[in-house]
């Protein structure tokens, strides 16, 4: 695993996402891919208050039990999970198995899932609750990195809310703070000189990601997540890296590298590309399936494409595909 260094954070390059703990993957699961991620050298999770129904982030510190101090543990506040009703926590299982089969209709089943949480929650009282209530489910006493939740560009502007941020951290309960966002808005936290704005998550698709200037580089803590786009995003790419193959149009040498496995050749891609453009530290991704976990391991350490390889690569990918 490759490590990286932000200052006094020091983690692994890959970081596992929890976005689907406790709601599209059960406890059984989870655990397990929490446990193989951990193996294999992932430092790194990512959760947030609002997670499998609020109930992530206390897998999370069930299995970092006797870990924390190993570990890098991101969450974030702004989005609180509404009370699960008894029907919904008994359909739970069924949806699971539905998704298994039928993975087209995710993204149907995650604007159900947001429509049962209540956004937009930028104030210092809610920042109290939830870090405490986040402290609590982690069984820790403090966070490595706390960021507003899809937080908006006036959060900058919330004086009261920076002030919070950064007396969470004299208190020591969180190493640093800011905000997981858009790349526009992101991109305001990484020029600010706010004291409150010391980490940054944003999506970055990897077929056009945003690009940072180079003189901002390790002075804010950045991860990037949702790379592929989507379930459907990186089906379509495998399909296309399958085809690239075959084309005789694409030089030999660099059809030849994208011979093997398709999911570790996409991540390999995808990865060199964010992290090329953005300068992010760490790639956060889902990795609850073996299989996806495997992929990631070998996108995040790999140096098999060059930065010309990838760029002819998602050239010709954005031709080939229908994207967003």
């Amino acid at each position: 695993m490759r490590y990286v260094e932000c200052g006094e954070i020091r983690t692994s390059a890959l970081g596992f996402g929890c976005g689907s703990v406790m709601g599209r993957v059960g406890r059984k699961d989870s655990l397990r891919a929490m446990a193989a991620a951990w193996e294999a050298g992932v430092t790194l999770f990512d959760t947030a208050r609002s997670y499998g129904y609020g109930e992530a982030e206390g897998l999370l510190g069930e299995f970092l039990l006797f870990k924390r101090e190993q570990a890098v543990v991101v969450t974030k506040f702004g989005i609180l999970p509404k009370p699960m009703t008894a029907w919904k926590r008994f359909a739970k299982p069924v949806v699971r198995g539905v998704l298994r089969v039928a993975p087209e209709i995710r993204d149907l089943v995650r604007k159900g899932i947001v429509g049962e949480m209540s956004a937009g929650h930028f104030d210092v009282a809610t920042l109290r609750l939830s870090l405490e209530e986040s402290l609590r489910q982690l069984r820790t006493d403090y966070v490595d990195v706390l960021l507003v939740h899809e937080a908006p560009e006036t959060v900058y502007r919330q004086d009261d809310l920076m002030a919070g941020l950064e007396k969470v951290v004299r208190e020591g309960k969180a190493r640093r703070t800011g905000v997981a966002s858009t790349p526009k808005t992101a991109a305001y936290g990484w020029a600010t000189k706010l004291p409150a704005i010391g980490a940054l998550q944003f999506p970055a698709f990897f077929l056009g990601p945003s690009r940072w200037e180079q003189e901002h580089v390790g002075t804010k803590f950045m991860m990037v997540n949702h790379v592929f786009g989507g379930v459907l995003y990186a089906q379509q790419a495998m399909k296309l890296l399958a085809a690239m193959r075959k084309d005789e149009d694409i030089d030999a040498g660099l059809r030849a590298k994208l011979d093997g496995d398709l999911r570790e050749r996409l991540a390999e891609i995808a990865f060199a590309a964010v992290v090329r453009a953005t300068k992010a530290h760490v790639v956060v991704a889902s990795m609850l399936k073996p299989e996806n976990l495997q992929a990631n391991l070998v996108g995040i350490e790999s140096e098999r494409f060059s930065e010309d390889d990838v760029a002819a690569i998602t050239r010709r990918l954005s031709i080939l595909g229908t994207w967003r």
